[in-house]
């Protein structure tokens, strides 16, 4: 969907949240590796256990990779929001409302730690959050009262730049 007139914004990766994951990361590879060595388990225990840490590995790896890479395209007419595992789009003309707003204590209903996923915020309800940091978000809401919660690197150019775009 990358256009010639599409705006991305990168979301910068909070040092805290990707050198908690690459620790994870690496205090499985060091299970993966010792543990098989060191405790007497019969083969395919042991094969059943590296295989299971072998998935989760995987599966750190891909969320790190996702983290680095989340970004968010305005385009002429929408908003493409590439998060963890989907990809969201928001018709521009459906936006009621988009402001700036602190990172909110909120409960994960569904998702990855820190990174995303369905969440339940008391000041505003449920909202699909797309975040790589901890500094100011963007809180997108819809005419259908869908709530985004996004974290792109300039949050006010990005609001910005969807208000100009919905006022044309």
């Amino acid at each position: 969907m990358n256009g010639v007139n599409d705006v991305v914004f990168k979301s910068r990766f909070s040092k805290w949240i990707a050198g908690m994951y690459w620790i994870i990361l690496a205090v499985l590879l060091i299970m993966m590796i010792g543990i098989p060595l060191t405790i007497p388990m019969n083969v395919i225990v042991k094969i059943l256990f590296i295989s299971v840490n072998d998935c989760i590995a995987i599966m750190f790896v891909y969320l790190i990779w996702k983290g680095y890479t989340m970004k968010f395209i305005i385009s002429k007419n929408q908003i493409i929001i590439y998060g963890l595992i989907r990809k969201i789009n928001i018709v521009i003309f459906d936006v009621e409302s988009i402001k700036k707003i602190p990172i909110l204590f909120g409960v994960r209903l569904f998702g990855a730690q820190f990174l995303g996923g369905l969440y339940y915020f008391p000041e505003i309800g449920n909202a699909s959050v797309t975040m790589s940091n901890f500094d100011d978000a963007v809180l997108i809401t819809t005419k259908q009262k869908k709530n985004y919660i996004i974290t792109p690197q300039n949050p006010q150019d990005f609001i910005n730049t969807v208000m100009k775009i919905k006022n044309e």
